[in-house]
């Protein structure tokens, strides 16, 4: 078995080598919206709680446009009780430096079509390139 030690990887040219058809996530974070407490993130300078079941999640490095992918999973350690059918959506402010992201539940047994909730456990994940 071999093993490879270098501080820097440059092209023949001496410039930087550029990574292709690589699909790994850029930006990820995982965050108790109630408490605003993150529990574990990468890429993320910052996130801002906008109030309830709003948040924008800060890029540490930008992206090279707003064209990315970005998928939000909410859950809750009990049942919830002002409704069902969680719902999340990371579109509603897209920069290449931040992302906003809104959550709550849609269809709830009051009536109500939908309603901003803060979950004690959402995951983000964003897919795109960086600037």
């Amino acid at each position: 078995m071999s093993t490879v030690h270098c501080n820097t990887v440059q092209t023949s040219s001496g410039g930087p080598v550029a990574l292709t058809k690589q699909e790994a996530a850029k930006c990820l974070s995982r965050f108790n919206a109630g408490t605003n407490a993150v529990i574990g993130s990468f890429n993320q300078s910052s996130r801002t709680d906008d109030g309830t079941g709003l948040s924008t999640t800060s890029f540490t490095n930008n992206m090279a446009d707003a064209n990315y992918f970005a998928n939000t999973h909410c859950s809750v350690t009990a049942a919830p009780t002002t409704g069902h059918g969680a719902f999340c959506d990371s579109a509603y402010s897209e920069t290449t430096s931040s992302v906003g992201l809104a959550y709550g539940y849609s269809g709830s047994s009051s009536g109500t079509a939908w309603a901003f909730h803060d979950f004690d456990n959402i995951k983000f994940l964003l897919h795109g390139d960086l600037a």
